[in-house]
């Protein structure tokens, strides 16, 4: 058996279930656990940067997470403004730095407070309107979408021949594949629905349940790409090895940190909004 399987399997044995109960503990904990996504991922993506030799300050890796913290005490409105003002703080702050490529330096602090402040602040809103269980769906889709993406698409190329769904950003990954994931990521959230406390929320329907699994689903796979890609482009095969069998905090919460928005809007904007 390949010994970065073994690894990687306890690694997730152990750190699943302690991250699935954290939202059940309490806001407090739940934000602890998405202010080391926020710090850890900001310093992962100043390294992609520094790849390509354009240097961002490191003040930017302690700023990021201030976003979901001021969530914790207020709500994502005020963590979009706290972003607002540090990352304008930011800017000005390259007027006296004389580094080269600026452009891409400021581009990439504005890409550090949507990606790594924003979107994960909004996860910890969505569990502040909602209720603990909505996490360990959100994770159980994400996870049966990953897994099932993985075993379709190897199994479909041994029956016939596939096709690549994004080739220049990650070759392995094939349309079947992509197909295989949807459907089950959709049938894992239907039976987290109908056998949990999740069937409980009077707000959600089975229908909501459906297009929810599905958008999860399809933007989580984007949320990969996407981490895919900036990589590709730093020439990184990792974001880093800080968790054994599994790299970085990017490689391992890319797909929740991208669908957080979307599933903050489906919440307040669909689900509620009609209720």
């Amino acid at each position: 058996m390949n010994k970065n399987f073994v690894v990687r399997s306890l690694v997730a044995l152990i750190a699943a279930p302690v991250i699935l109960y954290l939202p059940f503990l309490g806001d407090q904990y739940f934000t602890l656990f998405i202010f080391l996504i926020s710090f850890l991922g900001t310093k992962e993506l100043v390294s992609f940067y520094e790849k390509k030799e354009v240097f961002l300050s490191k003040t930017v890796t302690f700023l990021v997470p201030l976003v979901p913290i001021s969530v914790l005490f207020y709500d994502l409105t005020t963590g979009i403004e706290v972003a607002f003002i540090l990352a304008l703080i930011l800017f000005l702050t390259e007027l006296f730095r004389g580094k080269e490529n600026p452009t891409q330096i400021v581009s990439g602090y504005a890409l550090a407070f949507i990606y790594l402040g924003i979107f994960p602040a909004a996860l910890l809103e969505t569990l502040k309107i909602t209720e603990p269980i909505i996490f360990i769906y959100i994770y159980s889709v994400i996870m049966a979408t990953d897994i099932f993406a993985y075993l379709g698409g190897m199994t479909c190329s041994k029956m016939f021949k596939t096709h690549s769904l994004a080739k220049k950003i990650s070759p392995k990954k094939t349309i079947e594949g992509s197909i295989s994931g949807i459907i089950f990521a959709i049938l894992t959230g239907v039976l987290i629905f109908k056998y949990t406390a999740m069937y409980e929320m009077r707000e959600l329907s089975m229908i909501n349940v459906l297009i929810l699994s599905l958008i999860i689903s399809v933007f989580g796979q984007f949320g990969d790409l996407f981490e895919s890609m900036l990589k590709r482009d730093s020439g990184v095969k990792d974001s880093s090895n800080i968790i054994p069998g599994h790299g970085g905090i990017l490689d391992r919460f890319d797909s929740i940190i991208f669908i957080s928005p979307v599933v903050f809007i489906f919440f307040k904007y669909i689900i509620f909004l009609n209720n």
